[in-house]
Order: structure tokens, then C-alpha cells, then sequence
């Protein structure tokens, strides 16, 4: 099954994270710290959009991208 074009994609560089938790800060909802310290998605993007969108302009590793829809 290929994914929804209709839906916000969101991608963590795992090599760029380094866990400082500012995108939980921004989108709780969204995202966690894995056991390795990185970032990952735990929840739906598109409930949150301008929430996540915050979380990856704050990221300070730049760690965090949006493809948006369309």
C-alpha cells in the first residue's frame, strides 16, 4: 500500500537528532525520544500540522522535514 498523497509526511534524520526533546516540547503529540535519544513519530501529523511545523523550525539540528501534501 503506498502512502496518501493527501497527508503530511514527516521525516527525522536520525544522523542529524541529537535528542534535545525541543520537538516533544512543540508537538507532544507527535513525537517521542526513542531509546537511542532519537526522535521519532508516535503520533498523526496531520491532527497536529502547525504544531509539527514549529517542532521542525525549532529543531536545533535541523533534523526534522515536512513534505507537505500535493
Amino acid at each position: 500500500m503506498s502512502p496518501d498523497p493527501q497527508r503530511l509526511r514527516v521525516e527525522v534524520d536520525a544522523q542529524r537528532c541529537m535528542g534535545s526533546g525541543n520537538c516533544g516540547y512543540w508537538a507532544a503529540e507527535v513525537f517521542d525520544l526513542g531509546e537511542d535519544q532519537v526522535a521519532v513519530v508516535v503520533g498523526d501529523p496531520d491532527e497536529h500540522r502547525d504544531r509539527v511545523r514549529l517542532a521542525a523550525e525549532h529543531c536545533p539540528t535541523h533534523a526534522i522535514s515536512l513534505v507537505s501534501p500535493g
